[in-house]
């Protein structure tokens, strides 16, 4: 009961203190390619959260190295030998921070609809690869909201510390794709309160078992964006998952 109380006073708090978001229109798409697309039997698409830029997407949010989509994917290329292609995907705008954007799902649900459309040309372009889509943060909400919509090609989800898929359970989903989920004991995504009213929150810790999805084994990992760290089994879960050896 005390549970449940405290994250209904943390969604009245809320209610009370944000006002309505303004909109966010992205930009161009920017996308970084690790290896070939055209030739690979396996693709992987990475999407970021909160704070990546076209400006930081490189170099990573705050200049810290492993914040970066593009050193991320590099690294999970190479952990899978080189058999994989990956793309760090930016097709939508994240929020800035921890900020109303964030706790909303607007952006979310604009960005899992150019998701949709990016994965689907992949799927055109290669019909007889497997895709592999993840999401870090925010992203892993962009890809709930994408779920349903993914083309049959794409065979599993990976969820990175997550603040939730405004969802109660996996199969709330409706994808045919496994659904995986991984959270470092460190990351502060962690301490989320699984609340959702009146379009506030993400819900439910998709990591709980009860959730129903795959737990993804992300030990090594530091913090909120330590998951492509190299010589950790968090990387190596992933690059299984990627050549479908999970």
């Amino acid at each position: 009961m005390k549970r449940w109380l405290s994250r209904l006073v943390a969604a009245v708090l809320l209610v009370a203190a944000c006002p309505a978001p303004s909109p966010a229109a992205p930009g161009a798409p920017v996308v970084r390619t690790v290896g070939d697309p055209r030739a690979a039997d396996r693709i992987v698409v990475l999407v970021p959260g909160v704070g990546t830029t076209p400006e930081n997407i490189d170099r990573g949010h705050g200049g810290v190295r492993r914040r970066s989509p593009h050193w991320q994917a590099r690294q999970l290329h190479t952990a899978c030998g080189g058999q994989v292609a990956v793309v760090a995907w930016l097709g939508y705008a994240p929020p800035g921070g921890v900020d109303l954007a964030a706790v909303r799902s607007e952006r979310a649900v604009a960005g899992a609809t150019a998701l949709t459309g990016y994965v689907r040309q992949l799927a055109a372009a290669r019909p007889d690869a497997t895709i592999t889509v993840i999401g870090h943060s925010y992203g892993s909400l962009v890809l709930a909201y994408a779920a349903a919509r993914l083309p049959v090609q794409v065979a599993d989800l990976v969820v990175l510390g997550s603040p939730g898929l405004d969802v109660g359970a996996a199969e709330q989903l409706d994808t045919e794709a496994r659904l995986w989920v991984g959270s470092a004991e460190d990351d502060w995504t962690r301490r989320i309160p699984e609340v959702r009213i009146l379009g506030l929150g993400h819900g439910a810790d998709p990591g709980q078992p009860s959730f129903g999805a795959r737990n993804l084994d992300v030990t090594g990992a530091v913090g909120h964006d330590g998951y492509f760290l190299p010589g950790t089994t968090s990387l190596e879960s992933l690059a299984a998952v990627a050549l479908g050896a999970s």
